[in-house]
C-alpha cells in the first residue's frame, strides 16, 4: 500500500496574498497526495491601547472589542478560503481551524497536536535589517520546529 508522504498538510492562513499562494500551493499537495488539508488561521492578540482619531471625537477603543472585530474578520476571510479550496478540490478533506495567540507557537503546536505531514506557509519577504529585528513568523516556524516546512514567496 502506498503510504504517502504529505498524507495531512497543514496551511498557516491569515488572508495576505502570500498565504493565499501559500494555500494554492498546499491545496494541490494534498490533492496530489489523496491527502488531508488543514486551513489554520491565527488571531494575533491585541496588547497595547488603540486610539481612535481624536478630531472625531472618540474615546480609546476598547481592546476587547478590537479583538472581536479582528477574530470575526479572520474567521470570515478561513471560511471563504474553506469554500473555494472545497470547491476546486472536492474529493480532499478540509478541516479549518481559529486560534488567538501568537501566530509562530500556535502554528507549531497545532502541528504537532495534528500531527501533520508538512507544514506550508508564506512568506512576505521581510529580508536585511528589518527582517532580522523583527524576525518572522515563518523564520520562527522554521526555528522552532521539527516537521517538514514550505515557504512560499
Amino acid at each position: 500500500m502506498f503510504d504517502p508522504v504529505f498524507s495531512k498538510v497543514l496551511v498557516a492562513y491569515d488572508g495576505s496574498d502570500p498565504s493565499k499562494r501559500a494555500l494554492d500551493h498546499a491545496a494541490k499537495m494534498a490533492a496530489m497526495f489523496e491527502g488531508e488539508l488543514v486551513i489554520l488561521t491565527v488571531v494575533p492578540k491585541v496588547s497595547v491601547p488603540i486610539y481612535s482619531n481624536a478630531e472625531l471625537g472618540a474615546q480609546a477603543m476598547d481592546i476587547a472589542s478590537l479583538q472581536e472585530r479582528m477574530r470575526e474578520n479572520y474567521s470570515q476571510s478561513i471560511k471563504k478560503a474553506e469554500e473555494e479550496i472545497k470547491g476546486l478540490y472536492p474529493h480532499i478533506k478540509v478541516e479549518t481551524i481559529l486560534k488567538e495567540g501568537r501566530p509562530s507557537s500556535t502554528i507549531v503546536s497545532e502541528a504537532d497536536k495534528l500531527g501533520v505531514s508538512l507544514i506550508v506557509m508564506g512568506s512576505r519577504g521581510l529580508g536585511g535589517i528589518s527582517g532580522w529585528i523583527l524576525g518572522s513568523t515563518s523564520r520562527q516556524v522554521v526555528d522552532q520546529c521539527t516537521k517538514a516546512i514550505l515557504i512560499v514567496k
